[in-house]
């Protein structure tokens, strides 16, 4: 196909890439379904290279400066160099605190490691290793619980003795007889409010210690997990309401008048001691809180395990094949977004050029989207072209490209290299796209401003693969086949395909071997 044809079809933003080879191989599905008796030629698979390419109509441009922001906020950890610095392709500008950005992707990477084994775990069929794998993780699991539990039950039991110690030993000092029903303060308060509240809440709190003293004490004759978990309850609202009542002495002995039996010394003493009283509570509501964050997400973990060894067990279905491989593309999908993200964490020289302006300051919280950096290009031309939302995510930083010019359709196509992708879409005839620069490896005195032509994106490639014509692939839902001839009629294989290729050859990953006969069909045949 010529240039100038190319150009006609694929206006911006479609482009003739996997996105219609989708939709051909899922028309011949249903044509081959309908119409048995269909001819088309035999092949087999070829061993050797193939390569993905994103293909695009654009234009020549004349280079511009560019400003440079982050896409996400963040501290400023590197605040590169100063304006008037010249600076190579590639530089790194300026960079933001990537800390959360890396352990996202770090889990995305283990979440999709986990879908992957339980994919092959489906495909293999069931083990008596996987069993084996899952029943030891299900047992550690039920130990770890085990032992969260009697964790919350020391917790309970810390907790008890030190609700006991914070009122008796500690509060109580600021009460005459505090274990009677009618307890008086030790000292006289500015707030009188205070005054009667403290000795009626105090006789309160001897009523939540039974019930603190109770919890724990039932846990020695009961300590399944539903007893922890309530019994964890149950303390915590104890532990609230006495906490509660220490703030509440607390409050009024900072409202106390000093006497002939109580100075200011003495007052000054209680005080210290009843913040020790809630210094110390605090530290046993916090360890509690933390047993009980930990025992319930060993439950999960359990619950997990527990699936796992249910799913090990069972056969697997076709259904659950199919919902396994939409789990494993969901974890790539944010495996890749995690990847976006952390990219996201650094600015980068698009091109080589000379930095005009910089505004990033060590510490300083960078705003998305806020222009940081600007600079000009050394460049003399670029290359402008969109591309759809279904190939932007294939195309990276510093990819390679073929630039072929309408107006030298019959000379060799120009190298160039990709220096910027647009985060944000650009909606042209309703469809959304987003403009890719690339920038000419070398000057060239026929490259002019205005020019149009067509760009060739090289965004992946493997060498010695097994490759077979787009034709002969077949899409029926998430899943994809191919015919193999066999001794009778063709036989619907599936099949696990990777790249494909401009040319009309798509990678096959597993299913099929070089040996087979398939049959394809179109002119990529």
């Amino acid at each position: 196909m010529s240039p100038a044809l190319r150009a006609r079809l694929l206006q911006p933003p479609v482009v003739i890439g996997a996105a219609l080879v989708v939709a051909i191989v899922s028309i011949a599905y249903a044509f081959v379904s309908t119409n048995p008796n269909l001819s088309g030629s035999y092949v087999h698979p070829v061993q050797g290279p193939i390569t993905q390419e994103v293909d695009a109509p654009g234009n020549v441009k004349a280079a511009e400066s560019t400003d440079l922001s982050f896409q996400r906020s963040g501290s400023i950890t590197y605040a590169g160099p100063v304006a008037g610095t010249h600076v190579a392709r590639g530089t790194l500008l300026a960079s933001i605190d990537p800390s959360d950005a890396q352990a996202a992707l770090e889990q995305a990477q283990a979440a999709l490691a986990v879908q992957q084994a339980k994919l092959a775990a489906l495909q293999a069929g069931t083990r008596p290793e996987s069993i084996a794998v899952a029943q030891t993780a299900v047992s550690g699991a039920q130990s770890t619980v085990a032992q969260n539990e009697q964790n919350v039950i020391s917790a309970i039991q810390s907790a008890y003795a030190t609700t006991y110690d914070s009122v008796h030993n500690k509060a109580d000092q600021a009460l005459n007889n505090p274990l009677s029903s009618s307890p008086t303060l030790v000292v006289s308060l500015s707030d009188s409010q205070l005054q009667a509240s403290i000795p009626a809440d105090r006789v309160a709190v001897g009523a939540w210690l039974s019930s603190l003293q109770g919890v724990q004490a039932a846990l020695s004759a009961d300590s399944t997990a539903d007893s922890v978990t309530a019994a964890a309850t149950q303390a915590q609202s104890g532990l609230q309401k006495v906490s509660a009542y220490l703030a509440e002495v607390a409050n009024g002995l900072s409202t106390a008048v000093p006497s002939s039996s109580y100075n200011a010394a003495a007052i000054a003493g209680l005080q210290s001691t009843v913040a020790l009283a809630r210094t110390n509570l605090n530290a046993a509501i916090a360890g509690l809180n933390t047993a009980q964050t930990a025992l319930t997400a060993s439950e999960a973990a359990l619950a997990n395990a527990q699936s796992s060894l249910a799913l090990a067990q069972a056969p697997a279905t076709a259904q659950d094949t199919a919902q396994q491989v939409a789990a494993v593309a969901a974890a790539q999908a944010n495996l890749d977004a995690a990847q976006v993200a952390l990219s996201q964490t650094s600015l980068y020289a698009p091109f080589s050029g000379t930095v005009t302006n910089n505004n990033a300051n060590l510490g300083a919280t960078a705003s998305p989207g806020a222009p940081l950096i600007s600079m000009i290009s050394d460049a003399q031309f670029q290359f402008e072209t969109y591309v759809p939302e279904t190939d932007v995510s294939k195309i990276a930083m510093g990819d390679a490209a073929q630039v072929s010019l309408d107006a030298y359709k019959n000379d060799a196509p120009l190298s160039a290299r990709v220096v910027a992708v647009d985060p944000a879409a650009t909606v042209q005839n309703g469809i959304s796209s987003y403009k890719v620069t690339l920038e000419f490896d070398q000057r060239d005195p026929r490259v002019q401003a205005g020019l149009s032509g067509n760009v060739s994106i090289t965004t992946s490639s493997a060498t010695d693969v097994l490759t077979v014509p787009s034709s002969a692939i077949i899409t029926k839902g998430t899943s994809t086949f191919v015919l193999v001839k066999g001794t009778g009629d063709d036989v619907l294989t599936p099949v696990t395909i990777g790249i494909s290729s401009a040319s009309g050859t798509t990678q096959v990953l597993s299913g099929i071997t070089a040996s087979n006969l398939i049959r394809a069909f179109g002119s990529s045949q």
